[in-house]
Order: C-alpha cells, then sequence, then structure tokens
C-alpha cells in the first residue's frame, strides 16, 4: 500500500536510513527535501540545484547529492547544512554510499567512476573502470562491494572499493542497480528490458548448490557453520569459477 506524501515536484531520487525514519529526496531544478517522520513531513534544504542522485548512510546522518552538471555535496547534520566537494563539476549520475557514510563512490554519464575514503573531501578517479555512459551505482554496506551500471555495455563490478572493475553479464541498456549489504546479491533494471539478479559468489542453498572451475584453480574458503561456506576473499584466487 502506498500513501501520497509532500508535492507534485520533478522528484529524481530518493534515500533512507536502515530504519527508514529518516528520508532524503532531491528534486531537479529544486531543492533537496529530508524527512525525519518516515515521510509524513517534509522539509526544505539548501539551493535551487540540478540535483540527480542521492545517497544515505545508515543512521541518515550523513548524506551525499551529485549534481547534474556541477559539483558533489556532502551533509554530516541529517541534511541541515552542505559543504560543495572539490570533486569538480561533471555530468554526475549516481552515487552511492558506504552504511557509515565514509566510503562513497560516484559515476559520470560519459566519464569515469570516482571514490571517496573520507565522506566526500577527496576523490580518486577510478582509471580501470573506463570512461561510460554510466548511469547507476550501488554499495555494499562496507563499500568494499560496488556494482556500476551503463548504458550501452555490461555490468562492472569490483571487489577492492573501486581499484580493479570485472565486466559482468551482457551490454544492455543498463538505468538502474542495486546491492545487498553484503554486495553479493544484485538487481539491474533497463530501458525496455527484464529485472536481472545476480548472486556474485553464492551458490543455492543446499546440496543444489556448487561451485566449479578448471583443473588446479584455486579459491579460499570459510566455514561459516550449518553447512555454509564463505569465500574468505573473492580477490585472490586463480582460475574462473562458476557459482550455482
Amino acid at each position: 500500500n502506498w500513501t501520497a506524501r509532500e508535492s507534485n515536484r520533478n522528484w529524481q531520487s530518493i534515500a533512507s536510513s536502515a530504519d527508514g525514519t529518516k528520508l532524503a529526496a532531491v528534486v531537479g531544478a529544486g531543492q533537496i527535501y529530508t524527512s525525519t517522520d518516515s515521510g509524513a513531513t517534509w522539509t526544505a534544504r539548501d539551493s535551487n540545484r540540478e540535483w540527480y542522485s542521492i545517497a544515505s548512510s545508515a543512521d541518515g546522518t550523513k548524506l551525499a547529492v551529485a549534481v547534474a552538471t556541477g559539483q558533489i555535496y556532502t551533509s554530516t547534520d541529517s541534511g541541515f547544512n552542505w559543504t560543495a566537494q572539490a570533486s569538480g563539476s561533471r555530468a554526475w549520475r549516481s552515487i552511492a554510499s558506504s552504511s557509515d557514510g565514509t566510503k562513497l563512490a560516484a559515476v559520470v554519464d560519459n566519464g569515469l567512476i570516482y571514490t571517496s575514503a573520507d565522506s566526500g573531501v577527496n576523490w580518486t578517479a577510478q582509471q580501470a573502470s573506463g570512461s561510460r555512459f554510466w548511469t547507476s551505482i550501488a554499495s555494499s554496506a562496507d563499500g568494499s562491494r560496488l556494482a556500476a551500471a551503463n548504458n550501452g555495455a555490461p555490468i562492472y563490478t569490483s571487489t577492492d572499493s573501486g581499484v580493479n572493475w570485472t565486466a559482468r553479464g551482457s551490454a544492455q541498456q543498463w538505468y538502474g542497480i542495486a546491492s545487498s549489504s553484503d554486495g553479493s546479491k544484485l538487481l539491474a533494471g533497463g530501458y525496455a528490458a527484464n529485472l536481472y539478479t545476480s548472486q556474485n559468489d553464492r551458490t543455492s542453498i543446499g546440496t543444489a548448490g556448487s561451485l566449479s572451475g578448471a583443473q588446479f584453480d584455486t579459491v579460499e574458503l570459510q566455514y561459516l557453520g550449518n553447512d555454509l561456506f564463505l569465500i574468505s576473499d573473492f580477490t585472490s584466487y586463480s582460475g574462473n569459477f562458476v557459482a550455482e
């Protein structure tokens, strides 16, 4: 069930705290709006800009917003005050945050992926991602696993906070992507296409699940108990594996 809130505006993006009480939404050529009561009431913040994408920490105190053609702005007090970060004026299309708000990742249309490890103060252009028509980015809770969607190419994933990237799936007009907190499950959608799900390094539960590779391939597994195993370091392996 759904309830209409606030007013008719050119809403572009919305973010939520982990418990759903603190919400933040942006309006294209408008303002940022925040709510502390799960959307019942809203307060306009900052100035009119071409706000395009917003991300939130788990507690809702740290927010990061990307401007369509401008800078990235951050807040450490749930949206009361905002700081323009020296990330440069670019065609920002999406921004994602770790649960504590310290690790941020943002994508540029016809540009690179940028990451920050200090809540947006400093940014690094990740050259390994390549210049592409990036449309959306998602992050795991700890910020180590990233997944980025783009228009006309495969989805790209990273397990080292954006330093290295691997192409996944087929080339499509990907427009949106979301991640589970541990980064193992992804959901992506595109223009005039189906929704696609991925379980990355996870197999099916029980005896139906399998991990297969070629002779002499290696990977390290950690036993969690209750017949569950975890690939302890997915960046440390040799060969190609298929999880089913």
